[in-house]
């Protein structure tokens, strides 16, 4: 599987996160984290809706 420049990832997990109504704040790409916004539920199906597109 072909890697997934850093425009194309942010593209993908802003997407990700403001489809479960959070926002997103900070993602560190070295990292591979993120800070988001939202609703402890929202976070968490943002959390795992994330794992899913991005394995």
């Amino acid at each position: 599987m072909t890697e997934l420049r850093d425009d194309q990832l942010l593209t993908i997990v802003k997407n990700v996160v403001e489809q479960h109504g959070c926002k997103l704040i900070d993602i560190d790409f070295e990292t591979h984290s993120l800070n988001i916004e939202g609703p402890e539920d929202a976070q968490a199906e943002c959390a795992l809706a994330l794992e899913k597109v991005l394995g």
